[in-house]
Formats: C-alpha cells, sequence, structure tokens
C-alpha cells in the first residue's frame, strides 16, 4: 500500500467510529523521549486511545503493578498500517529507535541541570547489543525512563508523544533541549524487523521501580515488574525479538553501517557491541626450545579477538558551531568524511544559517573534482550531493527540489527542524519553507562560484569549469531566475583565444569599435571550429568568434539571445550581415554576384536538387570555395546530429526525419580556383558533363564536412573520389606517353642530322 492509500485508510477507519474531530492539531510520538518537524492531521480523540477503563489513573496503576491492557479493535488497525504501510524503507527502524533513545537522554540532561541533580550529570549514553542466540537486538539508553503511567500513555496511544508534551510544558522559554520525535509513531517501527517487542524502563523519579511493557502488536500490551539485568540509574532498554526474514540486523556491521548512514552526529555516544581482533606479540615457544641462555627470545604475532563497546558517532556536527569558531582543516576533513571522499579536497565551502521565521544551518561544498557518480551520468539519481538532517538525525540524501539539479555537483548538509516532513520523514512536501531554502542555497552556491572565478589563481576556475562547466550551461537552460547570474560565469574558446578561455565580458570588452554582435558557431570541437567556413566569414573582417564546442550549447545559447545589449548571432545561419555595411548595399552586391555567375549557380542547384535548398555567390568566403549554413529557423549539424540519435533510440529511424526542413543554402565563393575551374567546364563541356556533375557534387561534399555535416553516403563519396583519382592518372598516363613520344622522335631527329 503507498503512503497516501496508507493515509486514506487511516483516515477512513477513524472517521468510521468518530474518532476525528473538526479540529486540528500536530501529530505526535514517543517512545520515553521523541521530536519531529511540524505535520497538522486531524486530531485523534479518545477513541484512539485505549479504551476508558484501561486507562487508569497513574496512582491507581501502581497499586495493581501486573496489568494486562487491550487497544481497541480500530486501533489494532492503524497499527497494522503504520507498521506495513507508512514506512519504504525498513532500514529507517533505527534510526527512529535511536532518535527515541537520544530524546530520553537530553531530557534528562536538561531535567538534571533544572533540578540541580549534580549526580545525574554524567553524559547519558546508547548502547546496541546483538544476540544471535536468542535473535533479538537491544537498544538501551541511560535517559530519563519512563513510569508505568508514561508507558500508558507514550505507548499505548498511537500518535501520543511525550516529547511533544514534553517541550509544550517547557513553554516558550529558551532551554538548551535538543529533542527529536513529536510524530508518535516511531516506536512502532521497531515492528517492521520485530514480531515482539519488550521495553524495560526505570524512571529518574525517586523510587521507581524497573517496568517491562510487552507486546507482539496484537491489539494488547502488558505492563509488569521487571526481575532482569537492573538499569542503573534510569534508562530504556528495548529488545526486539528478530522476524526470520530480518536476522541481518544481528550483524554488528549491518547495525554499524545504519548507524553511520542515519545517526552519524546524533550528540550522545552511540556504541555497538562487537567482536574486534587485535594482534599480539608473544614468546614462540617452539622456535625458543632450543634457544642459548641469554639470547632473547624469538617471538610471533598472534590474533586476540575480544568483544566490547566500540562508539560509531565520533564525527562532529560543525555546521551546528559558529564558522569563526571552525578552522579549515575542520571543514575539509568533515567533508572528506562526511562524504566519503578522502582523496578529494573542496575548492570551496560556505557556512551559513536562516534565523526568523524559519531556522536552517547549511555547509555547501565545491568538490575538488567530478564525483565518480555524476562522471557516468550527469543527473545520477543515486548521487548524494545534499544530505538533510533533523536536530542531528539524518533524514535523507535524495530530495529533489532541495537544490534544483543543475547544482547536482555541489555537497553539503542542511539541518532545519522546520522542513515539512511526511510522518515516516520520507518524503519532503513542497512548501514555502522549502522555497526558501531552495533559494539560499543556490545563492551561497553561486557566491562560492564567483568567489572561485575572482581568485588571483586563475587556473582554480579553469579547473572547475572542465569539471563542472556543463552544469552551468544547463542552469541557463532551467533556471530562469538566476540565468543572470550564471551567464557571466560561462567560458568559451575563441578564434582570438587559442588554447585559452574567454568569458563573455572578455568578448564584449575586444569588441572592435561600433560592434553591435556577438558572433558564435557551433561545431564538435575547437578544430572543426576552426575550419567552419561560416567562422571564417566572420574572421576575415577582423571580428572575434565563439566557439560552442557541446551538443548543449546550442540549446543554451537559444536562452541568451543577448548579453549587455548584444545580440548573439549565429554565423552559420544564412543572412549574415555586418553593422560596419549598408544592408542594401549587401543586398544588392548578392543580386550582381548572382547575376554574373548565372550559370554556374544553375548548374550547381540542378545537380544538388534533393540535397540543398538553393545555391547563393558570395563574396564573405575567403579560402573556402563554398559553405553550408541553415535558415534563419533550421538546426545546426550538432543539433541534427543529437536529434537523430534521439530518434534512433525512441525506436523510430534516423533516415529523412526532418524532411527538407533542415536542407541547407549552399554558399559558394566564385573567385576560387575550384569554382573558376567548374565554371570552365560548365562552358567547354555543357551542362550534361558527368565530370562536372561529380566535381559539383564533390564540391557540396567538402563543404558539408567542413561545415561539420556528415556525409550521407560514405560510399558514393568514395567512389567520386577514386573517379577523379582515376581520371587523373589517366590523364598523367597519357601526358607521360605524349612526351615520351616527343623525347624520342627529338632522339630520331637528332640521329638523322647526325648522319
Amino acid at each position: 500500500m503507498k503512503l497516501s492509500q496508507a493515509a486514506a485508510a487511516l483516515f477512513a477507519s477513524a472517521v468510521a467510529v468518530g474518532a476525528f474531530t473538526p479540529s486540528v492539531m500536530p501529530l505526535s510520538r514517543n517512545i520515553g523521549a521523541s521530536a519531529r518537524p511540524r505535520l497538522f492531521v486531524p486530531k485523534f480523540t479518545s477513541s484512539l486511545a485505549m479504551s476508558d477503563s484501561a486507562v487508569v489513573d497513574a496512582e491507581t496503576v501502581e497499586e495493581d503493578i501486573n496489568t494486562s491492557f487491550r487497544f481497541q479493535a480500530e486501533v489494532g488497525r492503524v497499527m497494522d498500517i503504520i507498521i506495513n504501510s507508512l514506512y519504504s524503507n525498513r532500514d529507517v527502524f533505527l534510526r527512529e529507535l535511536v532518535s527515541n533513545a537520544a530524546d530520553a537522554c537530553d531530557k534528562k540532561r536538561f531535567l538534571s541541570i533544572t533540578d540541580g541533580d549534580t549526580a545525574s550529570l554524567a553524559k547519558p549514553e546508547i548502547k546496541i547489543k546483538s544476540d544471535k542466540d536468542a535473535m533479538t537486538v537491544t537498544i538501551e539508553d541511560s535517559g530519563v525512563g519512563m513510569t508505568k503511567s508514561e508507558l500508558q500513555n507514550n505507548l499505548g496511544r498511537i500518535a501520543q508523544s511525550g516529547t511533544k508534551k514534553f517541550m509544550e510544558a517547557l513553554g516558550e522559554g529558551k532551554a538548551d533541549v535538543n529533542l527529536i520525535g513529536q510524530f508518535g509513531v516511531g516506536f512502532y517501527s521497531a515492528y517492521l524487523v520485530a514480531d515482539k517487542v519488550e521495553v524495560v524502563t526505570k524512571s529518574m523519579q525517586p523510587d521507581s521501580p524497573q517496568l517491562k511493557w510487552t507486546s507482539d502488536a496484537s491489539s494488547s500490551y502488558t505492563i509488569s515488574e521487571d526481575n532482569s539485568e537492573p538499569i542503573e540509574g534510569s534508562g530504556t532498554r528495548l529488545i526486539l525479538h528478530l522476524k526470520d526474514d530480518a536476522l541481518e540486523y544481528m550483524e554488528s556491521a549491518k547495525l554499524e553501517e545504519l548507524l553511520q548512514h542515519y545517526s552519524e552526529f546524533v550528540e550522545f555516544p552511540i556504541s555497538v557491541w562487537k567482536e574486534k581482533t587485535e594482534y599480539k606479540q608473544v614468546p614462540d615457544e617452539e622456535a625458543n626450545k632450543d634457544l642459548p641462555e641469554g639470547e632473547e627470545p624469538k617471538m610471533k604475532t598472534v590474533p586476540e579477538t575480544t568483544e566490547d563497546y566500540e562508539q560509531m558517532n565520533t564525527n562532529k556536527p560543525i555546521w551546528l558551531r559558529s564558522p569563526s569558531d571552525v578552522t579549515e582543516e575542520e571543514y575539509k576533513d568533515f567533508y572528506q568524511s562526511a562524504f566519503r571522499a578522502t582523496y578529494d579536497e573542496p575548492m570551496a565551502h560556505t557556512h551559513f544559517s536562516l534565523e526568523g521565521q524559519i531556522e536552517c544551518k547549511s555547509i555547501l561544498y565545491i568538490p575538488g573534482m567530478l564525483p565518480f557518480e555524476l562522471s557516468r551520468d550527469m543527473f545520477d539519481e543515486d548521487a548524494k550531493n545534499i544530505r538533510l538532517y533533523v536536530k542531528r538525525v539524518f533524514i535523507n540524501d535524495k530530495f529533489e527540489d532541495i537544490v534544483p539539479r543543475w547544482l547536482k555537483f555541489v555537497r553539503g548538509v542542511v539541518d532545519s527542524q522546520d522542513l515539512p516532513l511526511n510522518v515516516s520523514r520520507e518524503i519532503l512536501q513542497k512548501s514555502k519553507v522549502l522555497s526558501i531554502i531552495n533559494k539560499r542555497l543556490v545563492r551561497k552556491s553561486l557566491d562560492m562560484i564567483k568567489e572561485i572565478e575572482s581568485d588571483e589563481d586563475e587556473s582554480k576556475y579553469i579547473m572547475f569549469w572542465n569539471n563542472f562547466g556543463k552544469y552551468l550551461k544547463v542552469g541557463c537552460i532551467e533556471d530562469r531566475r538566476n540565468k543572470d547570474d550564471i551567464v557571466p560565469l560561462l567560458r568559451f574558446f575563441t578564434s582570438n583565444s587559442g588554447e585559452e578561455y574567454s568569458s563573455l565580458d572578455q568578448y564584449v570588452e575586444n569588441m572592435k569599435e561600433n560592434q553591435k554582435q556577438i558572433f558564435y558557431v557551433t561545431a564538435d570541437g575547437r578544430e572543426k571550429a576552426q575550419m567552419s567556413p561560416a567562422a571564417e566569414k566572420v574572421r576575415s573582417r577582423g571580428y572575434e568568434v565563439l566557439y560552442l564546442t557541446e551538443p548543449i550549447d546550442e540549446i543554451m545559447i537559444e536562452n541568451i539571445p543577448e548579453y549587455k545589449d548584444f545580440k548573439l548571432v549565429d554565423v552559420s545561419k544564412e543572412g549574415l550581415s555586418f553593422d560596419d555595411e549598408d544592408k542594401e548595399e549587401r543586398k544588392k552586391k548578392e543580386e550582381e554576384l548572382n547575376t554574373d555567375h548565372k550559370a554556374v549557380k544553375d548548374f550547381l542547384e540542378g545537380a544538388l536538387a534533393g540535397k540543398v535548398q538553393k545555391v547563393q555567390m558570395t563574396d564573405l568566403l575567403s579560402d573556402s570555395p563554398a559553405a553550408l549554413v541553415q535558415s534563419a529557423y533550421g538546426m545546426s549539424p550538432t543539433m541534427q546530429r543529437y536529434m537523430k540519435a534521439q530518434n534512433v533510440a525512441a525506436g523510430g529511424s534516423d533516415a529523412g526525419m526532418m524532411g527538407s526542413f533542415n536542407q541547407a543554402v549552399l554558399e559558394v565563393n566564385p573567385t576560387h580556383p575550384i569554382v573558376v575551374d567548374l565554371e570552365r567546364m560548365i562552358r567547354s563541356e555543357g551542362e550534361e558533363s558527368e565530370e562536372a556533375k561529380n566535381f559539383s557534387v564533390l564540391l557540396y561534399d567538402v563543404a558539408a564536412l567542413t561545415s561539420g555535416y556528415e556525409i550521407e553516403d560514405s560510399g558514393d563519396f568514395a567512389q567520386r573520389i577514386l573517379s577523379m583519382m582515376t581520371s587523373k592518372s589517366k590523364s598523367d598516363i597519357r601526358d607521360a606517353e605524349v612526351e615520351a613520344q616527343n623525347v624520342v622522335q627529338e632522339h630520331v631527329d637528332d640521329n638523322h642530322e647526325n648522319v
């Protein structure tokens, strides 16, 4: 059952017995301690608690210590929903129970300070031990403990939270207390892995007996005096009798893994009973049998296995400290331990907090290298970049809306008790709180990037750009709110920058006088952009050209039509014009060129029918014989390849998917020797000349290759090359034969003269 279905079933079952009233109040939870972020649901009335006959006054309860109590029928049904439907991952049982134990410890510390009980000021702790013979896991804390009435109220009532009541009792006063659970259902997560739970507890109230609460999640539970191992001082001991399919939780390695994942930064020491092997040096009796007197005995290494408690949560939550109190070394150590990045040193970090209506503390990092999981997929769903905590307890690291996906590479922690989590603390709900935190995280991330950019050591930003530049490009596409801040951070190769990167600000600074356009060309790499005939048209006039060398660049640039009032212009599009020339003059000049070379223009359009939209004569090309350009709304060759690949991946065919829509325009340089030669062939051999036709198609193929297009029929292209080579070879052979005959004739003539 999905969570929404579970909530519906919970509501329906309660309404059926009149369990809800119109009022609204926060849900809550406890085992002897707890605290969770705020969530509002309809108020539970007494019908969801024990029957009136079972809810006895605390003083009366103490007189009859061994009593059985029964859940009402609908409560058992609600428990079934909680146990089987509320949590999607049963690993979280340990997080919930350790959080409860931490709350109990924090309550004890607070009460000990306020009551002046110096004997109880020793720091409470949490211990976890498994027993493979008994198939149990025991979680014990030295916290506040519970009385019998508290056992009834906190464990016998669904969604009843002792922590919630404890916090309400504190009122509005500021208290040094860090409580986690407020939902009142976390304790029941124990039944995800256990079919029976025993709670042994002793309250810190004077003369409190040691009690045991027992239930197998059926319709009843029992409370009795406990004669097992006494609890020293006060505290609670949970004994989970594991289900047959949950025996993996008896392994100390599994428990250690979960504690490191969820409870790494809980304030109180958490220790796990585990087996440890140490190696000792002892005398080697066999080797020392014949040892001469006075010589030093020979030693050997032997393993020694011991069992003891080992603390798991040794890392400190530095985000809760003031930034002025944290050293650079501590920031680095925290990053490397929290994100398991031993060999990576972060390039930058920021430590900040939000105060007021929303409280939030956070540390963000920019990694020094691209995380491994992002090297395979830049938006890998399993990449765990932002770790969400509530009061030091890890909640999740897969909340998509905490930061936009273009900041997937930023790592960090966010700790806030105001986040709108669902009851199981597994789903982050959309809200104004989330939106505010999202905006602040984005702003702080941009500040870090700008800080790297402004560093005197320019190599730092080059390293950042090589690792994470593609994410900023995605930001230009997807994040309209922050696009204006991202665009100045972009870097490009240009026709003037060589192997160095250039920014748009640098381009604008280097613009020619009266230049009002920023020129760019798309290509598969800097070298191919340099070869592009379209870029040649602009470079020959002294303008700088941006090289967009990745498939995402063309989509990105469509979202940046202008920069600082300068229009961005694609030089590979038809109708290119410059600011220093009159458009009417340009149009008139092109018409004259088309008229003067009408024969070759018409011949090319006929020979290339179906390949190009039209042929246009131009004087903008200087070194190239021809170039392919797109119409104003056509796709570049890079984008066409991308679209074809997408179509094939979706099960379609790449053949002719765009029809004639993306047929390019062939621009021809009439002064180039190749075009002059073609024009001569047409005049001498006529329009039916096969050689001229092959020459025309070959001209198109070369223009396509240099302009970034692919040759559709590579076999036909190869055949044309071979035909031309063969024709050239035959011509050379004929010339050689004629020359040889001439040499022989000259030799004969010389002999006759000598005679």
